[in-house]
């Protein structure tokens, strides 16, 4: 914990970026009060710094910074566990405000470390270290310097958790190599001696002129091509990939680019004219880009970007084509490769619309040959939305409906909590709490809030089933905990939400007001829990 701390202390005392200046008093004020050992006074510092710079990255990482610590310096598990769950969802958002937020990125990376390894964290933690030292690598300057000599320290310690010794061993010496001025030349950078390569970037115009020069230069007229489809204009640029085609048909960028610009332009102008004339045109346009697409795998087999559109293309377009699992496969090597990270990213989305449409596909198939046989009812339970909305008249009044959605599904059911606070934040009841979270309580807790607000003094009678991906209703009878009937006022209404394995979390809040008339909350916030609408039936 103590390695920790200094760690968390570096990282403020040596990357200070330029700031405004009523922000950088903020940020000076709070870190007077960190190194006092006042936490509590750096939070409420920088709380008053959001509230006035509320789109600030910076002001969100610092924010991370000082929950972190405040994690790291508390013997309560519990406590512990809310701080770090409160530090990460303040980093996610100064890196989601700034993706190249470098200092947010190396917190994260050390919090995703130093948390216990049951929460997952190790490899996000990994890879946010990563992104740092790449970005020192690839520009260097001191403020750089010193974070990714924090970064290889930090990785040292995350690959001989991971039990690679030499990985380890070797960031430690890049720690050392930089701290002492002895680095190499850095990654991405030219040797000394040799000239950076120069890439020739020309207008349209300019690549037009240089057609008109060399009509049947292949290379100057795919460039053309995709400086058209890159200026919207696909009509044209499919005609000079064409015609580049007629004069070479083994240079694969044309190939390339001319089915980026076939499936770009199917998918803007399917519902045409065109389909008048031709009611087969969107199928042969959907046989042609396939056809595109594998002569530019088979001359170019090992480029990537070629392998990734023919996969999305693969598993898009419709079923007639046939090209589900190629699809499939071209997106796996792709994820599996060496690819860039963005490229694995989307890779990994489009392989699971390619697995969504694989188990539609084997659903169908059951409807389709065995509606009679009772494996189809099941199918047919699996694919109805779970939507059940209350009959509400049933209900004795007065009562507060609540009505959320989970917006997500991970490989487990979420683990979820659903419960009434007042307006000064006292805990009146808990509403619901799924299955493990109720029985496991502190032995492993994985709803920090609820468990530090209810104690779990009531878990026993809410713990029920986990509830999964779509829309929930829940009604409270306006008692209390220990079955009182709660005074009229302000209360609010929070759910929380910890996913299981990717270790995402939301909590969302809605205020209602209990008194003789009807009130209604409706609160848009999150990606999770993207829905919570509370209303009060007098």
């Amino acid at each position: 914990m103590v390695r920790l701390l200094l760690a968390l202390s570096l990282i403020v005392t040596t990357a200070m970026p330029v700031l405004s200046r009523s922000l950088d008093a903020y940020i000076k004020e709070a870190e007077k009060a960190s190194m006092a050992g006042d936490l509590d006074k750096a939070v409420e510092i920088m709380g008053k710094a959001l509230a006035e710079y509320p789109d600030s990255s910076t002001a969100y990482a610092y924010m991370g910074i000082y929950k972190g610590r405040q994690a790291g310096s508390t013997e309560n598990f519990l406590k512990a566990g809310a701080l770090s769950t409160e530090s990460f969802h303040f980093l996610d958002k100064a890196i989601e405000l700034d993706p190249n937020n470098l200092m947010a990125h190396l917190f994260r990376g050390i919090m995703g470390i130093k948390v216990p390894s049951f929460l997952g964290k190790l490899d996000e933690g990994i890879s946010d270290l990563e992104f740092v030292v790449k970005a020192y690598e690839s520009s260097p300057n001191e403020t750089r310097k010193d974070l990714a000599i924090q970064a290889y320290q930090m990785l040292a310690e995350a690959y001989r958790k991971k039990g690679d010794s030499d990985l380890a061993s070797e960031m430690e010496a890049k720690s050392l190599a930089l701290s002492s001025g002895e680095e190499g030349t850095a990654q991405g950078q030219p040797a000394k001696g040799e000239s950076p390569v120069q890439t020739e970037e020309l207008s349209i115009s300019e690549l037009e002129e240089k057609v008109k020069d060399d009509p049947q230069n292949v290379q100057l007229l795919t460039d053309l091509g995709k400086a058209y489809s890159d200026s919207g204009n696909y009509a044209h640029a499919e005609e000079i990939l064409r015609r580049a085609i007629s004069i070479d048909s083994t240079y694969a960028p044309t190939y390339k680019y001319l089915g980026s610009v076939l499936s770009l332009s199917m998918r803007e102008q399917i519902y045409d004219e065109r389909i008048h004339q031709d009611t087969d045109w969107a199928a042969k346009r959907a046989f042609e880009i396939m056809r595109v697409l594998d002569k530019a795998v088979e001359l170019s087999p090992d480029d990537v970007e070629v392998r990734f559109l023919r996969g999305v293309m693969g598993v898009n377009l419709p079923f007639f084509v046939g090209k589900l699992e190629q699809g499939i496969a071209d997106l796996e090597s792709v994820y599996e490769g060496e690819s860039p990270p963005e490229l694995k990213a989307q890779a990994a989305y489009y392989l699971g619309i390619g697995y969504q449409r694989k188990a539609m596909t084997y659903w169908r198939k059951v409807i389709s040959n065995y509606g009679d046989l009772p494996i189809s009812k099941m199918v047919l339970e699996a694919m109805r939305p779970r939507i059940e909305k209350p009959e509400l008249s049933t209900y004795t009044r007065p009562f507060v409906f609540i009505d959320f959605i989970i917006g997500f599904k991970d490989e487990l059911a979420p683990q979820i909590a659903v419960w009434v606070e007042t307006e000064a934040g006292d805990f009146v009841r808990t509403i619901y709490v799924s299955g493990f979270s109720g029985y496991a309580r502190e032995v492993q807790v994985v709803l920090p809030v609820w468990a530090a607000t209810s104690k779990f003094i009531d878990a026993d009678a809410v713990t029920g089933a986990s509830i999964d991906l779509g829309e929930h209703t829940y009604t409270w009878d306006l008692t209390d905990a220990n079955g009182e009937r709660v005074p009229e006022g302000s209360y609010v209404i929070k759910v929380e939400a910890t996913f299981w394995p990717s270790n995402k979390y939301q909590i969302i809040a809605a205020p209602i007001k209990v008194d003789s008339e009807q009130d209604r909350t409706v609160v848009r916030e999150g990606d999770f829990v993207p829905y919570l609408e509370v209303s009060y039936l007098p």
